[in-house]
């Protein structure tokens, strides 16, 4: 059975697929765009159970379908699924992007990327030469583990309350990652939250992963995070004077940097930036 929706003729179809999938943002910003560049693709969202994954994927070798972004909890069983992978995707065993050369599909890991890149815009500041702190060890984390060394930081240290997983994490960064503790987040330059610890539905809203008095006013202070726009982490460091960055950034250029790879165009990032804003706002 086809998973992926039926459009007008002509038309090329992408999609994020994941389980559960409707709170998906991409929609909004990939469809901004295709409007904005006057490309004749359209973008859904398709909940798919796991089982189904493999037939999705060998119905994207279709002429029609341009391209998949993939979330939670699919990102390792599409890695096992493509074709061939990227390096990043290969070290991480997760794939939040395919596309297609000719007939073969090809998973990519855009999230590591996609925060250098935020982090860059934001701060005008090369990424190379920092100190980062990492609170959390999913998926993002290592993603951002992996990026933040390979991009030149002095040092990545990973907390989080599964002491394996923040081993796994800091294992990706090389000799420059290493597992610590919040204690010691006054010695970063950058303290990345990534966690869900104050995301919005959660339950937690009001919660912080870092206590007020254990940031200062001279770090950047990063919460993957963007519902909502601004965390008790954020409200916090700005309160002190901290610069602070929110998932809004990374989300965004994570997701040109497919846009990029689908369609071989220089993503339209103000649109897609104010689309995504528009629509966490309403």
């Amino acid at each position: 059975m086809a998973k992926f929706p039926i459009s007008s003729e002509g038309t090329t179809v992408a999609a994020v697929i994941g389980d559960p999938v409707r709170h998906s943002l991409s929609p909004t910003i990939y469809n901004a765009a295709f409007k904005h560049d006057q490309v004749n693709w359209s973008y859904f969202a398709v909940n798919i159970a796991t089982e189904d994954v493999g037939d999705l994927l060998e119905e994207m070798r279709q002429q029609h379908v341009g391209g998949i972004s993939v979330t939670m909890p699919h990102k390792a069983t599409v890695a096992k699924l493509v074709d061939g992978m990227t390096r990043q995707a290969e070290k991480l065993g997760a794939v939040n992007c395919v596309s297609k050369n000719g007939g073969t599909l090809v998973g990519h890991n855009t999230d590591g990327e996609g925060l250098l890149r935020a982090l860059e815009a934001e701060t005008e500041e090369a990424v190379e030469g920092k100190s980062y702190l990492i609170i959390g060890a999913g998926g993002a984390a290592k993603a951002v583990a992996l990026a933040l060394a390979e991009a030149g930081a002095s040092e990545v240290i990973v907390t989080s309350r599964n002491v394996s997983k923040s081993e796994g994490a800091a294992a990706l960064a090389g000799h420059v990652g290493r597992v610590g503790s919040i204690t010691e987040s006054d010695r970063a330059d950058v303290i990345i939250n990534a966690t869900p610890i104050g995301m919005q539905g959660t339950g937690n809203e009001g919660d912080t992963p870092l206590p007020i008095d254990s940031i200062h006013r001279r770090q950047i202070i990063v919460d993957l995070i963007y519902h909502p726009l601004e965390t008790e982490l954020l409200k916090n460091a700005r309160s002190i004077g901290a610069r602070t960055i929110n998932g809004i950034g990374m989300l965004v250029h994570q997701a040109a940097l497919q846009y990029t790879l689908w369609t071989q165009k220089d993503a339209p990032l103000e649109i897609m930036q104010s689309a995504v804003i528009q629509k966490i706002s309403e």
